[in-house]
């Protein structure tokens, strides 16, 4: 059984584990030793600092709801690694990765022995991937980068169509300090001739998918330039409600499930994507199917609330433009609600930027540990707070077992935080509500 990381680590027996490990020359000489699996794909490639995964999530909808069959590759895993790869909306079994890891076991050391070094967990799952979509020949591929785009493992891909979401302050110690420098390496994917789509609104970054986009014939679609998406004051039974228009024409209304302001962005991408396929690659998507996969369309652990005995909203907020997001959906869709929050962090985070939207919703904030190796002190989290009512919970086990048992005498809770740890806790969480309603 493959469970976290640590499981393929023993398997591949892959050295320094955690390290992530930029560059495309391990992955391109080990691709090569099993035939290249990623050059049988037809896929689309997602890059950006926030929204990849709710991308992915709309365009999976979307296709399942238009009859194609579809593999997706995303990152963070939520529960167990195999979630890392989905195909026909179900994790790859786990006899299925051994199997697919088996194969993968000679190449890597082989690449390692040449050099190269060791693969790294992430370079291995990708790889993986590449190999299992290889043998299930989806009708399409829906990969998302791990960190940044340019010097990512999965960027050894020639996509039909690159989107980059949005880029903010993220992962500064690998892809720089400035927002042009992080637009640097979103901008690695585009690749020449290939579509790209984009809802990055400020300049500074958007001036480099330009550039970037020009000087590889790439065509451009990009929100506020040749698109539009606006979202309407009218929300239907907890949906937004937005329409697209581009030069020629205007598109919607379309319902969306999935909340917030920045949500609706992520949709506008999606909707601009299906016309590229639609119009350049021959794809039959309609608008029914379009419709009716923007309203189905969710993603576990982002503003997700879980059925509990109060209030209960779980969301992977993991640095300050996804905080700001989460406030401003909490601003328009529970504007009254306060919440006692349960909060964790990665040490590579700008914690302050993230704390002060999470003050402005918090009844209490409890700081606590996990278990990643990345993972800030909870301690140290909350020393860079500056509400009153705060604590520290080392285990945040004690913490949740707590709220349970005072049922519905609780007030509304927060889980937020690194997805890291909202993966370790939605997952304990589930389990404890369901052992509940036994």
């Amino acid at each position: 059984m493959f469970q976290t990381y640590d499981d393929v680590n023993r398997f591949l027996q892959l050295e320094h584990p955690g390290e992530m490990k930029m560059g495309l020359e391990r992955m391109r000489a080990v691709l090569q030793k099993m035939q290249h699996p990623e050059k049988k794909l037809t896929c689309i490639h997602v890059a950006g600092t926030n929204g990849k995964g709710s991308v992915i999530a709309m365009l999976h909808a979307i296709f399942k709801e238009a009859g194609y069959t579809v593999g997706t590759f995303t990152s963070p895993y939520l529960e167990c690694v195999t979630d890392h790869i989905h195909y026909q909306g179900e994790a790859i079994p786990h006899e299925k990765l051994q199997d697919i890891l088996h194969k993968l076991k000679q190449p890597a050391d082989e690449v390692k022995k040449e050099g190269y070094g060791s693969l790294s967990e992430f370079e291995a799952m990708t790889a993986a991937a590449f190999l299992y979509f290889a043998e299930e020949q989806p009708d399409i591929c829906l990969i998302e980068a791990g960190l940044g785009g340019l010097t990512d493992a999965t960027n050894v891909i020639t996509p039909l169509v690159s989107v980059i979401t949005s880029i903010g302050y993220d992962h500064m110690n690998i892809l720089g300090r400035t927002l042009a420098e992080i637009a640097h390496h979103k901008a690695g994917i585009i690749k020449e001739g290939v579509p790209v789509i984009t809802a990055v609104k400020k300049q500074e970054p958007k001036e480099v998918i330009i550039n970037t986009a020009k000087k590889v014939a790439a065509p451009l679609e990009c929100a506020g330039m040749t698109y539009q998406t606006e979202r309407t004051a009218v929300k239907q039974r907890g949906q937004e409600v937005f329409y697209v228009t581009t030069q020629d024409d205007k598109k919607g209304p379309y319902p969306l499930s999935m909340l917030g302001a920045h949500q609706v962005d992520n949709a506008g991408i999606v909707v601009m994507t299906i016309e590229a396929l639609n119009r350049r690659y021959g794809f039959t998507i309609s608008e029914e199917a379009l419709t009716n996969g923007l309203q189905k369309a969710s993603w576990s652990g982002r503003f997700e609330y879980v059925a509990a005995p109060f209030p209960l909203l779980v969301d992977g907020a993991h640095n300050p433009e996804s905080m700001t997001a989460l406030l401003q959906t909490l601003r328009d869709h529970a504007p009254k609600t306060r919440f006692h929050i349960l909060f964790g962090a990665l040490q590579d985070k700008d914690v302050h930027e993230m704390l002060t939207p999470l003050e402005e919703v918090a009844l209490s904030i409890t700081f606590t540990d996990f278990s990643h190796h990345r993972a800030q002190k909870g301690e140290m989290l909350r020393a860079q707070c500056s509400l009153s009512e705060t604590y520290y919970e080392k285990d945040w086990h004690e913490a949740i077992r707590r709220w349970l048992q005072k049922g519905s005498q609780t007030e509304p809770l927060l889980l937020t935080g690194s997805l890291y740890f909202i993966a370790e806790v939605r997952s304990y969480l589930l389990q404890k509500i369901s052992e509940m309603n036994v």
